[in-house]
């Protein structure tokens, strides 16, 4: 799930489905790439980009009319995505996570890339990746399957801050959310449980979830749409 200023996309197989900011479905998009991985949206490019399991990384238009593989990218195994105004980034699913920087501006040639441990520890996996001003938002499993959440700075990977989460997350569908204000979300899916970080890495709120968490994300300029395993719940912010 990812969304713009205008719309929310879901991943609803063997379809894609975008919604405005009443969630009436504005369009169905059959998708025929395999599973997805993530999504995020570019700005830049006024495009979603989406993770897929076996066929790369796709470009699709805002009105959902192409999907076009970003061939410069290739086809390694990631697990998750996120735009800057300049910059792709994109997360491997293997032990010890690599992360890897792609040019929006020039075609997506590779910037950077970072190995542990300047990406991560190398027993860590890399769940979920977001960009916010300048810094990264990551959430990580170790394999021990403690996990963490951290944020680090977008240019150089130096840690920020560190915020442990309980054990027991179940990998890949554990996510991290940016709120307003440089404070996040993130969603525990063994437990339930949503919990409210602040921008220095305190827990602000935990709050429980009547059916299973799955996503969040803020769309629309004001609004958080968290997904569930029974609905999708609007909140304004």
């Amino acid at each position: 799930m990812t969304g713009n200023n205008r719309y929310l996309l879901i991943d609803q197989y063997p379809n894609l489905h975008l919604y405005d900011k009443e969630l009436n479905l504005v369009k169905q998009f059959p998708w025929k790439y395999n599973r997805i991985f993530d999504m995020c949206w570019s700005s830049t490019l006024n495009s979603f980009i989406i993770l897929t399991e076996k066929y790369g990384v796709f470009l699709v238009n805002e009105d959902m009319t192409s999907a076009e593989p970003i061939k410069s990218i290739g086809k390694e195994k990631m697990s998750s995505c996120t735009c800057s105004n300049t910059s792709l980034f994109v997360t491997t699913s293997h032990l010890g996570s690599n992360i890897f920087e792609f040019n929006l501006l020039s075609s997506f040639q590779l910037i950077k890339q970072w190995n542990p441990p300047k990406s991560c520890d190398e027993l860590d996996w890399i769940l979920n990746i977001v960009y916010n001003n300048g810094t990264l938002g990551l959430l990580m499993q170790t394999v021990t399957k403690s996990f963490r959440s951290e944020v680090r700075c977008s240019t150089t990977s130096d840690r920020l801050w560190t915020f442990h989460l309980p054990d027991g997350m179940r990998r890949r569908i554990s996510r991290i959310c940016l709120l307003k204000l440089n404070e996040w979300l993130v969603i525990d899916n063994n437990s339930s449980d949503v919990l409210h970080i602040t921008k220095g890495g305190q827990l602000k709120m935990k709050r429980k979830w009547e059916s299973i968490p799955e996503n969040a994300v803020l769309f629309g300029g004001n609004l958080l749409a968290i997904r569930s395993t029974k609905w999708i719940n609007l909140f304004n912010v």
